[in-house]
């Protein structure tokens, strides 16, 4: 029986950065997070952090991937349409609400950060990508072009409804998940 290669110290010190940088970057926002605050809360010294990455940018950069790669895990059981609504989006938990956070946070640095708009854009190309891919299996016979769209009109929808978290009511009413699954089974089709 092969062993379990235990993680490096590095690795281990590089994700301690990662996640002290998420928890600061929630909390306030990557402009507000400091590198004097995401050291302390990583058990680190600011100078130890400049050993594993360059910049703030390449932490934050990291931080993106690892949100990618766990989107990407996601991405099967999202574009199954059985009780979509209910499943992601009738009530939040912590992880619910970070991933919300998060992606407002990562969107909003994007948009003034040519760094992070690069790598949030690979991320949208990775995650599309291989949303592509999953509707091909379930429709050969659909184009590239259409599935893309599909695709675009399902984000739209979802980034709105996690825009508009906190202003709906939940549970859903009746009328709002019939229209929610009639919408869904026009995106995608039986």
């Amino acid at each position: 029986m092969r062993s379990i290669k235990p993680p490096r110290h590095n690795d281990q010190r590089k994700q301690c950065i990662i996640d002290a940088t998420e928890r600061h970057a929630l909390a306030k926002g990557f402009h507000k997070a400091s590198m004097s605050e995401i050291a302390k809360t990583a058990g680190l010294s600011v100078g130890q952090i400049y050993r594993y990455f360059a910049h703030k940018d390449d932490i934050i950069c990291a931080l993106v991937d690892q949100l990618t790669e766990k989107r990407l895990q996601f991405m099967a059981s999202f574009l199954d349409k059985k009780d979509w609504l209910n499943r992601h989006f009738s009530e939040e938990n912590q992880d619910t609400h970070n991933m919300r956070v998060m992606h407002y946070e990562i969107q909003a640095e994007a948009s003034r950060n040519s760094v992070i708009e690069r790598i949030y854009m690979e991320s949208n190309r990775r995650l599309q990508g291989r949303a592509v891919k999953i509707l091909q299996s379930h429709y050969p016979k659909m184009e590239e072009r259409e599935i893309i769209a599909r695709i675009e009109i399902l984000v739209t929808l979802t980034e709105g409804l996690l825009a508009r978290w906190d202003s709906q009511s939940r549970p859903f009413n009746e009328e709002t998940q019939l229209i929610y699954q009639q919408t869904l089974d026009t995106i995608l089709p039986d």
